[in-house]
């Protein structure tokens, strides 16, 4: 076990993807728990950087390219990291990713203790295979608990900056949209046999406009502009406005912060939301909510079909899962929650548990 008082540097490991980030978050804490007057470093993929690039539990954030996993890609970043960690010597590094890429970075580093998940790590002082069965969150858990670091507090936060904060009122105000109240709308998800239909999200938004008198905003990242421009087809004018591709991800999550509401299916976004506090309500297909569903009370989960395996995403082409979902299934879960959730002014968030503003 490490004697904190020795320990100058700590590198945390998760490279990808949006959600998994925000599972290690929880972990970020209790590391500056266990290590006080450490420096602790964050190792993330550079379009994922947002997440926790503000978050007061780390000191130094390493932007990471994306990288592919072949061997000789391998290779070369392990030598291009190998130089770059000579610079700084690593007490602990922890791999929460738990892959070749991530792995890397672990040797790469020169740690004098290895620590992760993993299996066949030769050379790391604690490796472990958590089960995978439960919360992708409670999995980060044991990671660090196999590193001798409690995890006390296993909720996830996001932070945000003024900065962005600012930046999100100025384009929501450009677009005519309230700076709070509304409802976002994530119709967006990388396999597409995660996506509930476009023709669905349409009949569900103008139901939400005619018998709820809610604003609603489509969000989505770049390249999704095409399936957001063709949603907006199918609905009457006035109904939503569309910000897909124009936010960065900075300003995205302030934007998810300051919704009232966010309907989405297992996403990127609905892991960021739900750690800034907004109620979430998630269309579920083919994967299975208990290991990926939005983590903390106040969210719906709307699974119709069960899937036999949580990679069952990979084999239902067609969406079979997803489409079990009707229409009149989301409008309630979206009325039950319009009508429980007091609309709380964002100015109250920034001294909550989560979504908290992070000044410069």
């Amino acid at each position: 076990m490490l004697d904190p008082a020795s320990v100058r540097r700590v590198l945390a490991v998760k490279l990808s993807s949006m959600g998994d980030v925000v599972h290690a978050t929880p972990c970020l804490k209790a590391i500056r728990r266990r290590f006080p007057r450490a420096e602790i470093l964050m190792a993330v993929e550079k379009r994922f950087a947002a997440v926790v690039r503000n978050n007061p539990h780390v000191d130094s954030l390493i932007e990471a390219p994306v990288r592919d996993a072949r061997a000789l890609s391998l290779l070369r970043t392990y030598a291009r990291l190998r130089l770059d960690f000579m610079r700084r010597r690593i007490d602990l590094a922890i791999d929460f990713q738990g892959n070749r890429k991530s792995a890397v970075w672990i040797y790469a580093c020169g740690a004098r203790v290895k620590a992760g998940r993993g299996d066949n790590r030769p050379g790391w002082q604690h490796a472990v295979l958590p089960d995978l069965n439960q919360h992708a969150v409670r999995v980060c858990v044991a990671v660090a608990a196999a590193a001798g670091i409690p995890v006390d507090d296993p909720d996830p936060e996001v932070f945000v900056s003024p900065e962005d904060d600012d930046a999100l009122r100025a384009i929501l105000q450009s677009a005519g949209v309230p700076a709070e109240g509304f409802v976002a709308i994530n119709p967006f998800a990388a396999w597409k046999s995660k996506r509930w239909p476009l023709e669905r999200y349409a009949r569900l938004m103008e139901r939400i406009r005619k018998e709820a008198d809610v604003p609603m905003i489509v969000t989505g990242g770049p390249g999704e502009e095409q399936q957001a421009a063709e949603l907006m087809r199918m609905l009457a004018p006035g109904t939503a406005t569309d910000l897909t591709g124009r936010l960065t991800l900075d300003e995205a999550l302030c934007l998810y912060r300051r919704s009232r509401l966010m309907v989405t299916g297992d996403s990127g976004p609905m892991h960021v939301a739900a750690a800034l506090g907004t109620p979430v309500v998630a269309l579920f297909g083919p994967t299975q909510p208990e290991r990926t569903g939005p983590w903390g009370a106040g969210h719906v989960v709307i699974q119709k079909m069960r899937p036999l395996s949580h990679h069952a995403y990979r084999d239902d082409p067609e969406g079979a899962h997803i489409r079990a979902i009707g229409v009149d299934d989301a409008w309630e879960a979206v009325f039950s929650t319009l009508a429980q959730r007091r609309t709380q002014p964002a100015s109250e968030l920034k001294n909550g548990s989560s979504g908290k503003i992070v000044p410069f």
